[in-house]
């Protein structure tokens, strides 16, 4: 087993870089700064190659979207093509303009995707470059919460809240919002017919009570039955990600543009007991995929015409269809991966603005999350209308559109009530 390296970038500007070193022997070395995760690997091994070392850099949850979706094809190629479409809904800009990592078919059929902007994880590899760190692969912090036994995995430090669920999806919380995101969740996973119990692992920092169990567990065993399981950790929250990471890292960011040199190409003498074979079998090889070729485009001619013909067999009003799925999936809304999805990135989106306002304090009372319409409902207390309006202008500058339903003003506060859209829906 080798040493590893965990480089967790920062999430903003004003924040540092933070590391997690797992010897192979188990061991766990934790700082801050490059300059100091740079001289680890020698303060703490020694004289050991380097080459014995992984490097890998942990991209905070805040800054990616991580879901899975359904793909019918089977060929990577056409994966590859496919995913933009499904995921593009969930985006508030140009999927043309981010970076799309694929993971491997899950157990369900569904591939795994993290989507992140391409400049920003450039900006983290030149830091690393410059320290003289060459990272091996790149991992979004909440990889390692999606994989296990338990529905709902949460880690939980004094002010963010990770939560991974088995179905793909994954997002970083404020502490506070954290009952309202594992009951939201719970609830729209819940179906009549399923008696089964909704299993959560709860991790928290060894004498933590400031979250309260008795709350959660009552407020979830309203929607249904919930196994709650506590486990209590010692340390930083970065190296019980470090350690999830290590035992199920997921999808790597480093793929297409970003993928290592040595992924990309193989050196030429690895290939030439096999290129005088290749080139004689060349001829043969082009003529099949050229009848394969033609024979594809007219089945896929043939399919399109039957979708066609479904789709106004079952919705005659609609006489032009240019494209059948894409009609069938606005006319249905969408799915519940979808929703769950536009819930946690419009949750999350939320709750960094309230942080953030300067005008006065924002207090959320409760919220709801409608699927069929895709917007979340936000009832608030704010200390004046300005921090209301502050609320709406810093969202919608992110691109999620604010109406506001209601303003009233209540003694010394103001009470409002808003809906939420993502830009990209």
């Amino acid at each position: 087993m080798t040493d590893r390296l965990y480089l967790f970038a920062p999430s903003s500007d004003d924040a540092s870089w933070s590391f997690c070193l797992i010897t192979s022997g188990g061991e766990c070395h934790e700082g801050s700064g490059l300059e100091t995760a740079a001289a680890a690997p020698a303060a703490v091994l020694g004289e050991q190659p380097r080459s014995a070392l992984q490097s890998i850099l942990v991209v905070p949850a805040e800054c990616l979207l991580r879901t899975a979706v359904t793909v019918p094809a089977r060929g990577r190629r056409q994966i590859e093509m496919a995913v933009p479409y499904l995921v593009e809904e969930h985006l508030a800009e140009d999927v043309e303009r981010l970076h799309l990592a694929l993971g491997s078919r899950q157990g369900d059929g569904r591939i795994p995707v993290a989507v992140i902007d391409p400049e920003r994880l450039q900006v983290w590899l030149d830091d690393l470059q410059t320290a003289g760190l060459e990272v091996t692969s790149a991992h979004g912090a909440i990889e390692g919460l999606l994989d296990g036994a338990a529905d709902l995995r949460v880690l939980v430090d004094a002010e963010t809240a990770w939560i991974g669920a088995r179905l793909g999806e994954g997002a970083a919380i404020d502490r506070s919002l954290l009952l309202q995101a594992v009951s939201q969740w719970v609830g729209r996973h819940a179906t009549g017919d399923d008696t089964d119990a909704t299993t959560l692992e709860l991790r928290l920092p060894e004498g933590d009570s400031a979250l309260d169990l008795a709350q959660l567990d009552s407020l979830l065993g309203q929607i249904r039955p919930v196994s709650i399981e506590r486990v209590e950790f010692q340390g930083p929250a970065s190296r019980q990600l470090a350690l999830a990471l290590d035992a199920c890292p997921g999808v790597d960011l480093l793929q297409g543009r970003f993928a290592k040199a040595g992924d990309q190409a193989r050196p030429w003498y690895r290939w030439r007991l096999v290129a005088g074979l290749a080139a004689g079998l060349l001829t043969l090889q082009l003529g099949l995929d050229i009848a394969r070729a033609s024979w594809l485009e007219q089945r896929a001619t043939s399919l399109r015409e039957e979708s066609v013909a479904m789709f106004q067999e079952i919705y005659p009003e609609r006489t032009r269809v240019p494209d059948p799925r894409r009609e069938l999936e606005a006319l249905l809304d969408g799915g519940g991966g979808a929703s769950g999805v536009a819930f946690l990135e419009l949750l999350g989106a939320s709750a960094t603005r309230i942080a953030d306002i300067e005008e006065g304090p924002l207090q959320l009372r409760s919220l709801t999350f409608n699927a069929q319409r895709g917007d979340l409902a936000l009832d608030l207390n704010a200390a004046g209308i300005s921090s209301v309006d502050s609320f709406k202008d810093g969202m919608e500058a992110k691109g999620y559109p604010v109406v506001i339903d209601s303003a009233v003003q209540e003694a010394q506060t103001v009470r409002a009530r808003l809906r939420v859209r993502s830009g990209g829906a």
